[in-house]
């Protein structure tokens, strides 16, 4: 009997461990401190050819290309690392499989930058919820939230 319940305990521990550790990754959002808010347009860059990305964005948004704000969207599927630095990350199953930036410029300085790591391939519900961030950043007007 007390075979059966440490094991038991042991199996339920480990369970309780890997669910409890899993935790959905958080964005990196940085913000110019000298864009003035809220910004009024934005044109599109796409960087990559995924055509289901760009058509949720444009879906949201509709973009003027003769802003000068130039937001940009780029993104990586199916990341491959075969670094021994990474090993042990990829090894824990920490590794992220796929990303998603987007970056607003104003010529070449950096005003915005959203940055996820995804640990599943990137999809439109991550540019979705990366472009509402964006958009509750920098498209609200302080004080409406």
């Amino acid at each position: 009997m007390k075979k059966y319940l440490y094991l038991f305990t042991l199996t339920f521990s480990t369970l309780i461990f890997f669910v409890a550790c899993e935790e959905k990754a958080k964005p990196k959002v940085t913000i110019d401190s000298d864009l003035a808010l809220p910004i009024t347009c934005m044109k599109l860059n796409i960087l990559g050819d995924d055509k289901v990305l760009v058509n949720s964005l444009n879906n949201l948004y509709t973009f003027d290309k003769h802003c000068s704000l130039t937001l940009t969207l780029s993104s990586k599927k199916d990341i491959v690392c075969n670094s021994t630095v990474n090993m042990m990350s990829k090894n824990m199953g920490k590794f992220p499989k796929s990303f998603v930036k987007l970056e607003l410029r104003e010529g070449m300085k950096i005003k915005y930058s959203y940055y996820l790591d995804l640990y599943s391939n990137v999809d439109e519900d991550d540019v979705e919820e990366g472009f509402e961030q964006l958009k509750k950043d920098l498209l609200t007007p302080k004080g409406a939230e």
